[in-house]
This record gives C-alpha cells, structure tokens and sequence, in this order.
C-alpha cells in the first residue's frame, strides 16, 4: 500500500508537471520582431488553402461582402520562412474589411479565423475578433479590439455593426498598401508594449526575436485557461463538422512548424527538472524504503538512466533530457532520426553498466563487507536485470519491439497486450497493487493501439510508396486512411496519434547485421550475467533458486582432499568442504571438515590467518549443531582472539564475528557475567566500533544478558543506545520489541504503555497490521494497559486490533492471540461479554483442531511469548487448558 501512496504522489506530480510543461513550452517559444504584410495577386496563393478559406468567402458574400485584396506575410511564431496568406473582403454598404485566414489551433471550432475592421478618421479603428483575445496580452493606442466568443458568423457580423452603431465617427475606406501599413504598424505597437511590460524580452543570440519571460508566460496560461472556458461554451453551442483533408494537412504542418520553434530550454531549465522528478522519485519510494536503501536505489536509477544519456550523446542523439518517473524509471527526451544499431547501443547502455558493476561487486565484496554495499549490489544487478525483460517500456521490451515488431504492427500490439499481461501477473506475485494500477492504465491504451495497427497495415497496403512523396502527400494520405478507417481521432489527439504514426511509418526496420548485433548483445548480458554470478560465492544460492535440478550432489570430497598437492590446497579443500555442509545445513558433516582443518592448520606452511579463520568457522558449525557443545565453541573462540593478539595481526576482519558468536555462546549457557566481560571487550575493537550494524547488535546482546541479572536501569539503557546505533529499520524493530518485552518481564508497564503508545501513534508511528510488527506491538500494548488494570484501554486496543486484521482478510487462527487476550481483560472487568468472546474463540479452535490439531497452541505459543511465566496470565492460560503453552526464556528470545 505504501507503493500504491507514492503512485498517487507520482499521478499528482505529473498533473503538476503538465501545468508546469505548458509554462516551459510557453517560453521557449521564438517571437519575430519584424513582420511585414505585403499586397499579392490571388494567382500566388495555393489552390490548397483558397479551397480552405471558401466556405467563409461565401458566407461572407452572401453578407455583403465583395473581394478586396490578398496578403502574404510571416507569421511571428515559425522558426522558417515560409509565409502564410490572409484575404480582405470589404462591405462597400457599411465600410468594413473581413479578414479571413486558416486557424492555427488544433481545437478551432471552424477552420477558418475571421474578423471584423472598421477605420475612422478620428485615427481609431475597430476590430471585431471570434474566439482569441485572450491571447492578446496588451492594448495599442487607438486600436479597440472586442471579442464575442459565438460560433455563427452572421452573429459575429451583427455584434460588429451594433458597435459600429455606437459611434459617430466617419468611416475610411483604404487601399491595400494603407491597410497592410496599418496591420504592420499595429503589431510593432503591440510588441513594442509587451518588452516595455516585461511579458516579452529579446533572445541574447538573436536579435530579430524575442522570447515570453516567467511573468509573460505566466500570464498568458491564465488568460488561455480563461478564454479555454469561453470556448468550451462555444464548442458546445456549434454543430459537429468533419474537417477538410486541406485544412488537416495544412494545420498539422503549420503546428509542426510551430513545434520547430521553440529552443531547448536550456542547462538550468534541464536541471531544474531533474531535480524535480528525482524528488518525486523519492518520495515515490520512500514510503516503503529505509533511508539508505532508497539512496541506493535513486543511484542505481540515475546511473542506468546516465548510461542511456551517455550513449545517446555518442550516437548523435539531440536535446536530451532525463526526466525520472516513478515505477518506471527514467525517460529520455530526443529528437531525429538515428540507425537502429544505434538504437540498440541506446538501450542496452541502460542495464549493461549497472549489471557489470553489480557482478563485479559480487565477486569483490569482502565477507563482512557492509550492509548498504551488499544491498548496492542486488539493486545494481535485479534493477537492471528486471529491466532486459521483453516488457514494454523496460529496455528488454524496447529492443524487442525494434528487432522484432518493427512494420508488424498486429505482432507488436500483440506484444504489448503480452506486456500488460506480465505487469498484472507480477503485480498478483509480488503483491503490489500499484502494479496492478498501471497495468490497468495501459488497458485504456490498447483502444489506440489497435487503431495506430490498423491505419499502419491500411498505408501500407494501400500507399506502398508513401516515403518517396513530400510531407504534405505524406500527412494527406494518413488523413484520409483515418476518414476511410473511421477512427475518431480529433484534432489535438488525431495530430499526435499521426505524428506518432509518421514517424513508425519513416524507421525501416533493422538490416540483417544490425538484428544479429543487438541479439548478441541481449542474449550476452541475458545468459551472461547470470552465467556470471555462479561463479561467486553466491553461486550456489542463486543455482538453487534458478536451476535446482544443476545442485551439485555427492561431491568427492574425500577425493580432491587426498589429491592436494600441498598442505595449503588440502587446507583450502578442507575448509571449502566444511562450508559446503555447513550452508547446505548439515552441521555434523562441516564440523567433522572444520575439524580435519583444524588439525592441518598444524602443519608447517600455515598462516595464524588461516588457522584463525578454521578456529571460527569450527566454532561457528558447533555452536549451530545440536549436540550442546558451546563450551568446545567458547575455547576455539578464545584461541582465536590469543592468536590476534600473540601474533599481533593487522588485518582483524574476522574479529567481530568472533566477539559476536562468543556473547552468543554464553549467553546460551547463561553466563551472563563471562557475556558481559566480552561485550566490553568487543567494544573496545577498533573493527567493531567502526561497524555501527555491530554496535547495534552488541547493545541488544548487553541488554539481554543485563536482563537476566536484573539490573534493570543498565538493560533498558543498552537496549535504547541499540535503538539509536541500528541504521537499518527492520533491526530497530527487533530491539524495540526486545525492549518492550524486556519491560513487562521487568513488570514496567508504565514504561511499555508510554513507549508503545510513542510508537503507535507517535509521529513515527509504525504501520499496517498485516506486516505483523503493528501486530505485536499492539498486543504488548493491551498487555500493558491490562496489567495496569487498565481494562477498557485493553480491550478498547484489541478489538481496534481484531477490526484491523479482520478487514485485512487474516484467517481465523491468527485472530486466537488476541482473542485470548480479550477474553483475560474482559474476565476482569466484564464477565457478560468474555463469555461471548470464549464461545467465540471455541468455535474457532474446534475448527482448526479438526484442520490442525497443533495449530491452536502453535500460534499462541510464537505469538504470545513476550507473556512472563510468573504472571497472572500464566494462571488465567492454566484455567483455559493451555497449561501445555510453554514461554521461552529472554535469552532465547
């Protein structure tokens, strides 16, 4: 669940990111500061856009309106120089000019922009536009622009003249020439007014534009959110209405050129971003994750992500970005067209680093390397493993699609359906409904899918040649597959589900070499890697996991041990064969090993080192067999730390470990004093100090054995300084537990409730009753509260706990420890109600003794441990019939 609230966080940033990317695009956008509107002939302008502007031309006609004159002009927004057209009519009756030209904007109601000019000779003039003033940021001097927001064009018109009637002024007529002076004239006034308010400021490397600033861009997304809502009411109010295969081809090619003006947003705007979505990655995560792990694991993802960055730099890739997404990783933002072989080098440069850096960690790491380079390690090698999988959008799914799918548009569907499949299967494995979530998302994508393989398959078959003509015949053929296929694509989303189209249509697919180069590639890292793990000591482990049926079984090792050339190999063998047992947990076989080993540590040639570490793997193999032999352990132990300190030996890794399982042993003999007398002396190892892990685990070990001697203030007092010393949370958990338990064992209930109580519903609280430490935490808490005859606080606790847990869907037999407990509280307090809760738990163990007849008293014995054997509970257990339940004493604990 803590995945799925970083989800959330994830859905919520990149709602955010979508109003900050409108903001960017926004100002990366390219103004001309010069434009000039020139008179032309009608001939000059293409049949294309005349059969655009038609529909209007006649409506217009049957208003009065005559033909009057053509303009050509650039338009401030495009990068290149190509022109657009603009076409005067003029009302002879009423002394108005109509401005007619295509719509730029994807969602334009009508195909055609139209406005209303009226010249008077005070020196004003009167424009009427339709559906974008709130673009114009700035008024001109004697230049008065209304807008209606109507979807008729005869409403317009009228909306027009009754402004016209307002006024007593004489109206010009004007040549040609005169009104593209006026139009030239009006935008450098209104571009003169935006620099000097600031919303406008000129490009550094180009002086003929310039470009919005924060407070400019700003501005104008307020006033398009503003006018995108008197819109939507004109939209709603005008008839549905096909658009011309002209006007499509025509605005995506203007949108296109457009899209080519805006600059990348530079080094900082780059930066900027990243850091953002890093965050947000975090936070993603950090729900779930301790702090370390999640360090390790934004690492592992940033240097993946650097990988792919660094590849596309060599390859020739341009404007690239790295943008992290939560649960997916990171996405690279570029633009052109690259060769295939490239492409591969792209995706793979992903995980290849990662995996190569995390074997070489395996096969490096000292045995007692640190818990944080351990864990870099399996993130490096299962992050970036998990990503060769054949699943988009991982790497593994990507390539898949370029050697395999690519101009097969029903296969690569087909495999995106699979992918989808794969998420949800993974997300029921792992229990993770965030996974279900996306895969869920990704349905909604198939519909889209489905119609881009059809369009393709209906271009392919029916324009074979469609690369060799110009973009124009290339975006009207896709326009018209769309008409004759009936998709419902509009607008905006038919624009970028063609582009999406052109340019799948535009990469061929890979040439022979280029698919046996990236298969090479794949399967090498896909069978190397873990070709490559078995070859270090956690070779076994993963062979057992992965390919049970290859464990080794009856290795000779009597044999190689009496073919060893010289004392040091038969010394090595000997220890090799002892490990072997030992980790296959056979402990008689690898102490019989560690044994012979021992004896040959005697022979000439034989480092201190060496026998050292046979002293305490021997020790450590008896220790964990069942044949009571601590003491024999706690003598090699002790010969070991001689050793040390005899020979004087520098390299003291092993020492920790050998403190360690030496506290273990007396403490298992209940030599608490002799434990005690080590843990000081492990204290005072320069090797352990630095190990903060080891000093954790110490003070939980001081505080046991000071437990068993009551000495109550230095225990609760280890056991707080293990607390503060464990950087890992799962550890801090444990002592925790061992604290509280230490405290009702000690009868402390007053200490237990405040710290329970901390951490319950603290600030730092622990949560989720199906992880079982909220669980246990909230059994010891009822405890407490019982045992300070606290009895509504008890019961009030446990039947919050048994809601939980039954809302969590637990089972029956994991409600009994806490049904106990309720029962004992309500006895104490109210005998009405713990008759009910005894019925209750009856018919839960007549059930489960029929299914399981040791279930019962198994449960309540693991769960129920941290109960003292002297307390009153002990007798209520004897009253129930459970007299059979046995406590483990703290140091077994």
């Amino acid at each position: 669940m803590s995945y799925l609230f970083g989800f959330l966080l994830f859905v919520i940033f990149i709602r955010v990111l979508a109003r900050s990317s409108a903001i960017l695009q926004i100002m990366k956008r390219r103004v001309r500061l010069e434009t000039s509107y020139v008179a032309v002939a009608k001939g000059e302008v293409e049949e294309a856009y005349q059969r655009i502007l038609a529909p209007a031309f006649k409506e217009l006609s049957e208003l009065g309106f005559v033909d009057f004159c053509w303009f050509r002009g650039c338009e401030a927004s495009r990068k290149d120089d190509l022109e657009a057209f603009f076409c005067f009519m003029y009302h002879p009756e009423q002394r108005t000019y109509a401005k007619l030209v295509s719509h730029t904007e994807l969602t334009a109601v009508r195909e055609t922009q139209c406005s209303f000019m009226t010249f008077f000779n005070n020196g004003e003039t009167f424009e009427t536009v339709n559906g974008y003033k709130h673009r114009i940021l700035s008024d001109v001097a004697n230049y008065h622009i209304e807008d209606p927001y109507v979807a008729d064009l005869a409403e317009h018109w009228n909306l027009h003249l009754q402004r016209l009637g307002r006024t007593s002024a004489e109206r010009l007529e004007k040549t040609p020439e005169a009104i593209g002076a006026s139009g030239n004239a009006y935008f450098a006034g209104y571009r003169e007014a935006l620099l000097a308010q600031g919303v406008l400021k000129p490009v550094v490397t180009d002086a003929q534009r310039a470009q919005f600033t924060l407070k400019g861009a700003l501005r104008l997304q307020k006033a398009a959110q503003a006018g995108s809502v008197r819109m939507a009411e004109v939209v709603n109010k005008a008839s549905a209405s096909t658009p011309t295969l002209d006007y499509q081809v025509l605005s995506h090619l203007r949108n296109d050129a457009m899209s080519a003006s805006r600059e990348s947003m530079g080094r900082l705007g780059k930066a900027l971003l990243l850091l953002v979505s890093l965050g947000v990655l975090t936070l993603s995560f950090g729900f779930k994750l301790d702090i370390f792990p999640l360090l390790i694991l934004v690492g592992v993802v940033f240097l993946h992500e650097l990988g792919h960055l660094l590849a596309m730099m060599v390859c020739g890739y341009r404007d690239l970005q790295i943008l992290f997404i939560p649960f997916v990783g990171g996405v690279r933002v570029d633009k052109g067209r690259i060769s295939s072989w490239r492409k591969i080098i792209v995706y793979l440069m992903g995980p290849a680093p990662g995996l190569i850096l995390g074997i070489g960690l395996c096969f490096h790491l000292p045995s007692d390397a640190p818990v944080w380079m351990t864990s870099a390690a399996f993130i490096l090698i299962v992050l970036n493993y998990f990503n060769l999988a054949p699943i988009q959008p991982l790497d593994g799914g990507h390539l898949w699609s370029l050697l395999l799918f690519r101009r097969r548009p029903v296969i690569q569907l087909t495999f995106f359906c699979l992918s989808i499949l794969a998420i949800a299967a993974f997300s029921w494995w792992a229990k993770e409904a965030v996974f279900g979530v996306i895969a869920l998302l990704w349905v909604f994508l198939l519909p889209n899918q489905w119609r881009q393989a059809r369009l393709f398959s209906h271009l392919r078959r029916h324009y074979p040649r469609l690369l060799e003509s110009n973009r124009a015949e290339q975006l009207a053929a896709v326009y018209e597959g769309m008409k004759t296929l009936k998709l419902p694509w509009r607008k905006t989303v038919a624009y970028q589900q063609v582009n999406t189209l052109m340019r799948s249509f535009r990469d061929r697919p890979p040439r022979a070499w280029e698919f046996l180069f990236g298969m090479t590639l794949y399967l090498a890292l896909v069978i190397g890697a873990p070709a490559a793990l078995t070859q270090t000591r956690y070779g076994d482990a993963l062979q057992d996991i992965v390919a049970p049926w290859l464990a080794k079984k009856g290795m000779n090792w009597d044999g190689q041990i009496a073919n060893a050339k010289n004392p040091r190999e038969r010394l090595s063998l000997l220890i090799a064969a002892g490990d072997y047992y030992f980790y296959s947990g056979d402990d008689a076989m690898a102490e019989k090993y560690y044994d012979l080993a021992l004896k040959e540590t005697e022979r000439k040639g034989i480092s201190p080192e060496e026998k050292i570490k046979v002293l305490y793997q021997l020790a450590q193999a008896l220790f964990m067999n069942t044949n009571d032999k601590e003491s024999v352990s706690i003598a090699y132990l002790q010969e070991a730390l001689r050793l040390y300190q005899k020979e004087r030996i520098q390299n003291g890794e092993l020492i920790p470990d050998i403190y360690e399982l030496l506290v273990e042993c007396y403490l298992f003999q209940s030599d608490y004093m002799s434990a005690l007398k080590n843990i000081d002396g492990a204290f005072a190892n320069s090797d352990i100090r630095r190990n903060e892990q080891r000093v954790a685990q110490l003070y939980m070990l001081k505080g046991n054995a000071l437990s068993e001697l009551h000495r109550v203030v230095e225990a609760e007092r280890a056991y707080i300084q293990g607390i503060k010393a464990s950087k890992s949370v799962d550890f801090k958990r444990t002592v925790e537990l061992r604290l509280l338990e230490f405290y009702l064992n000690e009868d402390l209930n007053d200490a237990a409730i405040k710290r329970l109580e901390s951490l319950l519903y603290g600030p730092k609280a622990f949560t989720g009753y199906t992880d079982g430490i909220s669980y246990n935490l909230n059994l010891r808490l009822a405890w407490a509260y019982y045992s300070k005859e606290r009895y509504i606080d008890a019961e009030i606790t446990l039947r919050s706990l048994l809601v939980d847990m039954t809302d969590a869907g637990l089972g029956d037999v994991s409600l009994l420890p806490a049904l106990e407990l309720l029962h004992i509280v309500q006895s104490a307090h109210d005998p009405w109600q713990a008759a009910g809760t005894r019925i209750w738990i009856e018919q839960i163990a007549e059930n489960t003794l029929d299914l399981a007849p040791d279930a019962y008293i198994d449960s309540l014995r693991e769960q129920l441990h941290f109960i003292p054997k002297s307390s009153r509970y002990r007798r209520k257990l004897a009253e129930a019939g459970l007299t059979s339940f046995g406590v483990k004493n703290a140091s077994e604990t």
